[in-house]
Formats: C-alpha cells, structure tokens, sequence
C-alpha cells in the first residue's frame, strides 16, 4: 500500500480512465465529481478519515464513473491495489468488514433515492392522468429531491 499526498483541489483519478485501485482517507477530504472541470459538475459525495472510495475499480474493469479530488490542502490517502485488498482477508478482516458496510450503506442509500424518485414520477403520471393537478409539477419535486441528495451526499 502507497500513501499518497494532495493539495487542495488536486486530482485523485478523473473520470473515465482505469484502474484496479480504491483508497482509504487518511486526513483532510476528497470530494467525488461527476462531469468534474465542466459547467455541469455535480459534486456526488464527500469522504474524509477512514473513509473508503474509488472501491469499484477495484472490483469491476470499467472506466471511473467519476472524478475523485482532495478538498482540503495537505490530504493524505492510502492506495489499496487488489493484492492489498486480499491480504485484508487474512491479515485485517475487519477493515474488510469496514469497507463492506460502507458500500451497504451507500447501496442502501441509493436504493432508498431511486425508489423515491420513481414513487414521485408515478404519483405525477397517475395524477396527470386523473386529471388531477398537482400542488409542485413533478419537475418541481424532482429538482427538489435532487437538491435534497446532494446535500445529504456532501456530508457522506
């Protein structure tokens, strides 16, 4: 395992390139971008100590589905290739244990948005064809959600 040092604001992997690495926070913070450098860049998450992230390039061979850049001056993190990673096994089963709930977490929280999306999409579907009018048009209520996941995902 490598620890690897950023400034503010530098690049920990973009968007789109590959790698069989995920990293462990050591101090100060990296904030995941979709679309990162462009006018439509969404900050995703945040992560700081002991948090894990870039976990899918460990597991799966495809590109970064986003751009990870440290957010605070002096950030440290831990580079853990797939050789590390199976050494946990033996050697540190509970950091295994660690990252696995850390993606249940996340997977759970995501489940948990997207079916909220769909209930507002079929509520104003059914509503539309109730000939109902709704109190927020379902534009409204999706912008709200999103505002609303990216808040909650700026403290994740």
């Amino acid at each position: 395992m490598e620890t690897k040092t950023f400034d503010n604001n530098e690049v920990v992997f973009k968007q789109g390139t590959y790698a069989e690495t995920m990293y462990e926070v050591g101090t100060g913070a990296i904030g995941v971008f979709a679309a990162y450098g462009t006018p439509n860049e969404k900050l995703l998450a945040t992560f700081g100590p002991s948090d894990f992230f870039g976990e899918m390039g460990l597991v799966e061979c495809y590109p970064r589905s986003a751009t990870a850049v440290s957010l605070a001056p002096n950030t440290t993190v831990t580079e853990i290739t797939s050789d590390d990673f199976a050494n946990f096994y033996q050697d540190q089963p509970q950091k295994v244990l660690a990252i696995m709930r850390q993606v249940s977490e996340r997977l759970r929280e995501t489940n948990r948005r997207y079916e909220e999306a769909c209930h507002a999409v079929y509520d104003a579907i059914e509503a539309e064809k109730a000939g109902q009018r709704r109190p927020q048009s379902l534009r409204s209520r999706l912008s709200s959600m999103l505002k609303h996941l990216r808040q909650s995902n700026a403290g994740a």
